[in-house]
């Protein structure tokens, strides 16, 4: 990572998630996430703004290039709140999903998925289920595709 330096980026994760995230708690656990919905999208642009969007995607891609220990680091700050990664467009299953269409992605996949995803646009998902393998660690799958 070149500029911002690690230091003044979690810092600036901390305020946001401090300062913008945290107080939104109350409100979700009142009423819902279908009620806070319009107020994460603000502070989607809120962290677009604040130089913080797609903080593990390659600059190439318009993310922030973090290393893994990096982005590790940056986790630990955006975990304190439910709303962290996900108004990062960090967040699970994206953020893997994001990855593997950017290494194993066909240019349309790419312009069809991949960049609304990089936006924040649009959601992913991926389903596994096989048989004799309970739980959704794709680690555990023993099927395989070959060419």
């Amino acid at each position: 990572m070149d500029s911002p330096d690690l230091p003044t980026l979690l810092a600036r994760a901390e305020a946001f998630v401090e300062e913008e995230l945290l107080p939104l708690e109350e409100e979700w656990l009142q009423k819902g996430w279908s009620a806070l919905w319009p107020l994460l999208e603000e502070k989607r642009a809120r962290a677009r703004e604040l130089g913080l969007w797609t903080p593990q995607i390659s600059r190439e891609w318009g993310g922030l290039g973090l290393s893994v220990w990096e982005f590790g680091q940056l986790s630990a700050v955006l975990g304190r709140s439910p709303f962290g990664h996900y108004c990062l467009n960090c967040q699970a299953p994206d953020a893997g999903n994001m990855e593997i269409l950017i290494e194993f992605g066909t240019a349309e996949q790419q312009e069809r998925f991949l960049k609304p995803l990089l936006a924040g646009e649009i959601r992913s998902c991926f389903a596994m289920t096989e048989p004799g393998h309970a739980g959704s660690n794709p680690l555990h799958m023993s099927t395989r595709a070959v060419r």
